[in-house]
């Protein structure tokens, strides 16, 4: 019989004692290191497609589109602004992979608003 005690994983370890898990989302190599561009790029993208789309909707409404490009606009220099600050690698990966999460949902639901604006409104009688 083993000492639990001995054993790498158990209830006798505490968490940080316990190997590291490979599998475990904050051990991946996209977050414990590498160039912040990994973040920027495709947020980027997504910027510019979502200025697209959203100066494409000027031509049904005004305010949720401003609002959207305002918002894309202010993610995206929020990211380069955590991009360029120094310290270490992987808190300023964590904080750009929350930013560009947030990008793709702030754009996201802005997208659905116009949507269900354009959706719900009523059609004149004529």
């Amino acid at each position: 019989m083993t000492d639990p005690a001995s054993e790498p994983h158990g209830p006798e370890k505490l968490p940080d004692q316990q190997p590291a898990d490979p599998t475990d989302l904050t051990n991946q190599p996209a977050l414990q290191s590498g160039a912040t561009s990994r973040w920027l790029v495709p947020a980027a993208v997504l910027t510019l497609i979502a200025l697209v789309l959203y100066a494409w909707a000027f031509s049904l409404q005004l305010i949720l589109p401003i609002i959207g490009i305002v918002y894309v606009l202010v993610m995206l220099a929020l990211m380069i602004l955590v991009s360029r600050r120094r310290g270490d690698a992987r808190r300023k990966n964590v904080r750009l992979a929350w930013y560009m999460g947030a990008l793709a949902a702030g754009a996201l639901i802005v997208f659905l608003g116009i949507y269900a604006v354009e959706i719900l409104r009523v059609a004149p009688n004529g």
